[in-house]
């Protein structure tokens, strides 16, 4: 009854308490700057209240730890100004200034995260000292169980009390209380909200502890054999009435999740090629042309998502020659033209393919799509090459803004941005989404300035 009203009443208290705080800020910042309120501001907070219910921010679990929390609160918060943003390029939502916009923001940030880990260090509190508890029962008297038990008995803090294990067979420990055989569980299960079995336990028993505590309405949760498996990622499934654990499914593989990046990557690409591409292809495209015969734009064929090839475009940067596909240039190639090495040195021979980005072919985020021959010589060499092209190729990506961008000069290079390509899709998120596109935006910036 406790755990019900906890969970009933504290994820509505906590959005009532995010809700207070993105409100004052925005009062505050409208009565620095003399602005009006608008439905926009409306919008945003309600924007806001989705995320924490999308996000599921008020579920701090047990045995989360604050960096999580931290992580968690500054996603959130960094995808409410990253949409804000993205929405002002197109709609002149507000006339503040960068100050009064950075100070909110901070004011804001600080905001949520002192709350949120001030939340999280009361709950850790309270659990501690015998609030919201759960108290569970843990069957099999093996190293499974007892490491169970060890663990929640050595953290309060989760909120998780047993007292002792149960066992078919009588095994004596000092550390630990042996409780009995199952059978003594049937008797005495009344105020067990779940129930821990070892996936060593007899089949058939397992079956009747299932069924027992079905119809107890107590939750069972099996404590399997995942030791010797190293994966980040696994997720548990059920093919009609066969259960499947996969243990190498990527975030990406979920719908939503590339649906957001092909969202993202059609709203930024559509807007380049609107209010960038339109005048540099002409521009650039005239003095291309003075300098050397040939086409403005450079097409190659590159490796696309499942090793299909693609036509990528770039600014040419070359005189026409024989040996494009055969010899890499690096910024000091004879072959560019003055006005090329320009645009390799400061990448922006790139910016033609964002309309590779908006045909579909690539991603503004993602591993970089090397030359076919390029990758023919190493795919045999570096250990799970290939998984580097599980998805669309980018424009940039995290081995770029990790130092690991121009030419590649040898084996530890190619492996060095193969490692990260496979970290990016690991452990993708839209909060790496984002940070990935601003530092490089940043990088990009800072660089052509020097």
């Amino acid at each position: 009854m406790i755990q019900s009203r906890y969970n009933t009443f504290f994820p509505l208290l906590f959005i009532i308490c995010e809700f207070i705080i993105i409100y004052v800020v925005t009062k505050w910042m409208h009565f620095i700057t003399f602005a009006d309120w608008t439905i926009y501001n409306s919008i945003i907070i309600t924007f806001w209240i989705l995320v924490i219910i999308y996000s599921k921010a008020y579920h701090i679990g047990r045995g989360v730890s604050y960096l999580i929390t931290l992580k968690s609160a500054l996603k959130s918060v960094f995808v409410l100004f990253s949409c804000i943003s993205i929405v002002s390029l197109f709609l002149n939502l507000y006339v503040f200034t960068i100050t009064s916009i950075s100070l909110s923001l901070l004011i804001f940030t600080i905001s949520i995260v002192s709350f949120r880990l001030l939340i999280h260090f009361i709950l850790d509190r309270y659990r501690a000292y015998g609030g919201n508890i759960k108290n569970v029962a843990i069957i099999g008297f093996d190293k499974k169980g007892v490491e169970f038990y060890n663990t929640i008995n050595n953290n309060l803090h989760l909120g998780i009390r047993s007292s002792g294990i149960y066992n078919n067979n009588f095994i004596k420990k000092k550390s630990i209380p042996y409780l009995g055989k199952i059978n003594e569980f049937y008797k005495n299960s009344s105020g067990i909200s779940e129930v821990y079995i070892s996936d060593d336990i007899n089949k058939k028993v397992k079956k009747e502890l299932i069924e027992f505590a079905d119809l107890n309405l107590i939750k069972v949760r099996i404590l399997p054999e995942l030791i010797n498996y190293q994966f980040k990622n696994f997720f548990i499934s059920k093919l009609i009435n066969i259960p499947v654990i996969e243990v190498n499914q990527l975030p990406l593989d979920f719908w939503y999740n590339s649906l957001f990046k092909r969202f993202f990557d059609i709203v930024i690409s559509f807007f380049v090629i609107l209010f960038i591409l339109s005048w540099m292809i002409p521009l650039f495209g005239i003095i291309i042309k003075l300098q050397s015969k040939g086409p403005i734009l450079f097409t190659q064929s590159r490796h696309g998502i499942g090793e299909t090839t693609f036509r990528c475009y770039k600014f040419r940067s070359m005189v026409i020659n024989d040996d494009f596909d055969k010899v890499f240039a690096d910024n000091n190639d004879k072959r560019l033209t003055s006005f090329g090495k320009i645009l390799r040195i400061s990448a922006l021979d790139e910016m033609p393919q964002f309309l590779n980005v908006l045909f579909g072919d690539m991603s503004i985020i993602g591993p970089r799509p090397h030359p076919i021959l390029l990758n023919n010589q190493y795919s045999e060499k570096i250990q799970k090459f290939g998984k580097r092209h599980q998805f669309k190729p980018g424009i940039t990506g995290l081995a770029q803004i990790s130092g690991y961008r121009g030419k590649i000069k040898n084996y530890h290079d190619m492996a060095s941005r193969v490692k990260l390509d496979r970290y990016y899709f690991k452990n993708w998120t839209i909060f790496l989404e984002f940070k990935i596109f601003f530092i490089t935006i940043f990088k990009l910036i800072r660089f052509n300035l020097s």
